[in-house]
């Protein structure tokens, strides 16, 4: 018997790097469950700041990404559990005290470079590396970097 779960959660952006949480002994990116009343896009700018601590009014979704699906037995079932990607911007203050979400086994938060991704993405879960590899390949991301080199 088969279940399914839907969940959204934020590929977080800020300059030049990505918001990434520990946790369970991967790096992955926030998320959670859709709750009753919530939307996808609600859901992940929520699970973000519960996860990470960053302040949900200084979070902007700039674009949605694609689905990630994957198998998970529990109890004897197996579940289909398909997240909702959503790229968001984080647009406060770059000092912003990031605060693990303890009670989600989530033991760090810390943001990655972009040309430091690599470590990270050896120690993550494929559907994550795959998001990451898709953004990377995006023209968004491809004019975002172009903007970034102006800028600094």
């Amino acid at each position: 018997m088969s279940s399914n779960i839907k969940t959204a959660g934020g590929l977080v952006i800020q300059n030049d790097k990505i918001l990434f949480i520990y946790k369970n002994r991967k790096w992955d990116l926030p998320k959670g469950r859709l709750e009753t009343g919530n939307n996808s896009r609600e859901t992940a700018i929520i699970e973000v700041s519960e996860e990470t601590g960053l302040p949900k009014h200084q979070l902007k979704i700039l674009k949605k990404l694609i689905p990630t699906y994957y198998h998970k037995k529990t109890e004897g079932k197996i579940i289909l559990k398909k997240t909702y990607w959503y790229l968001i911007k984080f647009a406060g203050n770059k000092n912003t005290p990031l605060i693990p979400d303890i009670n989600e086994n989530i033991t760090d938060c810390k943001w990655v470079h972009f040309d430091e991704l690599s470590l990270i993405l050896e120690e993550s879960h494929e559907r994550i590396r795959y998001l990451i590899e898709f953004f990377l390949t995006t023209p968004f991301y491809q004019n975002y970097r172009s903007q970034l080199k102006k800028t600094f």
